[in-house]
C-alpha cells in the first residue's frame, strides 16, 4: 500500500572542503504505515561530529516511531489524544538521542585532533551534545491519519487528496544562520507538529539545502509536485533524485541534500 524513497548527497562546498556529509535521510515502510526522516548536522566548528549527531537522529527517530506504531491501541489513542501523543513523541526523540550521543562519545572519545577544534573561547564549557547537534525532521502516512514534527529549518510538504501542495508547518525560530536544533538546552520548546485525519496522498520531509536551490516557496512546491508523477516508477526517480540534487547543490547553495518521502502505492496525482 505505502513505498518510500530517500535521498542524501553531499554537498559541492563539502566536496571542495574535504568535509563529510552532515546530512542523513531514511525511511520505514510497511502494510501499515511509512515513516520518512531527515536530519541536517550542523557546519559551525563546534559541531565538529555533526555528521554522527544527524545519523543518531535519524536513526532514534525511526526506530521511536515504528515501535509507537506498532502498538495495537496506538490509533485508537492518537484519536484521543493527538496533541498530547504528539507532544510526547517530541520529548522521546530528545531524550533518546541525548542518551544515544553520550553513549557514542563515551565509546568513542575525542582524538587530538578533533580537541584542536574546539573554539579557543569554548574549551571547557562545550556541552557533548553540542558537537553533534542537528536537526531532525519526520513524517508519518498511514491510510486513516498522518502527522509530522520538525525541529530546525528544512523543508515539511504534504501532497493532499486533490493533489493540493502545502507546507503545513515551519520553524519559526530559524534566522540567518541559526536554527533551531536538538543540542538546544531548550530543545522541546523548538518543535511543531501537525496532524490531520483527512487523506493524503504523499508526505515529503527535506534538508534546508533543497529549499535553498529554489528562487522561490512556489518553485520548491512545484518541484514535489514534479516527484509526485514519478510515483510510478521508483527507480526512475531514485536516479532523478541524485542527478538533480547533485547539480542543484553545485549550482546552488553548496550544502548536502536530502529529502524522505512517503506515498500511497497506486494513487495516481493529476
Amino acid at each position: 500500500m505505502f513505498q518510500g524513497v530517500h535521498s542524501t548527497v553531499i554537498g559541492d562546498s563539502h566536496i571542495r572542503k574535504g568535509i563529510v556529509c552532515q546530512d542523513s535521510s531514511g525511511t520505514v515502510v510497511t502494510d501499515q504505515f511509512a515513516i520518512a526522516v531527515v536530519a541536517d548536522g550542523h557546519g559551525s566548528a563546534k559541531h565538529f561530529r555533526s555528521d554522527v549527531g544527524s545519523r543518531i537522529a535519524v536513526k532514534i527517530t525511526t526506530k521511536l516511531l515504528k515501535n509507537y506504531m506498532n502498538r495495537s491501541d496506538f490509533k485508537e489513542q492518537f484519536f484521543k489524544h493527538p496533541e498530547f501523543i504528539l507532544a510526547q513523541m517530541e520529548k522521546q526523540i530528545l531524550m533518546k538521542w541525548r542518551e544515544a550521543v553520550e553513549e557514542y562519545h563515551l565509546e568513542n572519545p575525542l582524538t587530538k585532533e578533533e580537541e584542536s577544534k574546539i573554539p579557543e573561547k569554548a574549551k571547557g564549557r562545550l556541552r557533548t551534545a553540542v558537537i553533534y547537534g542537528s536537526t531532525v525532521l519526520a513524517t508519518v502516512l498511514t491510510k486513516d491519519f498522518s502527522y509530522g514534527m520538525i525541529l530546525g529549518d528544512g523543508g515539511f510538504v504534504v501532497l493532499g487528496e486533490n493533489d493540493e501542495l502545502f507546507i503545513p508547518i515551519e520553524d519559526k525560530n530559524s534566522h540567518a544562520n541559526y536554527t533551531s536544533s536538538l543540542c538546544n538546552t531548550d530543545a522541546i520548546h523548538f518543535f511543531e507538529h501537525w496532524y490531520t485525519t483527512e487523506k493524503v496522498k504523499a508526505l515529503f520531509v527535506s534538508t534546508d539545502g533543497l529549499f535553498k536551490s529554489f528562487a522561490s516557496e512556489e518553485d520548491f512546491l512545484k518541484y514535489h509536485g514534479l516527484l509526485s508523477h514519478m510515483f510510478h516508477d521508483t527507480e526512475k526517480m531514485k536516479k532523478s533524485l541524485k542527478r538533480n540534487f547533485e547539480k542543484r547543490t553545485r549550482e546552488g547553495s553548496g550544502d548536502d541534500i536530502s529529502i524522505a518521502f512517503v506515498y500511497q502505492e497506486g494513487e495516481t496525482v493529476q
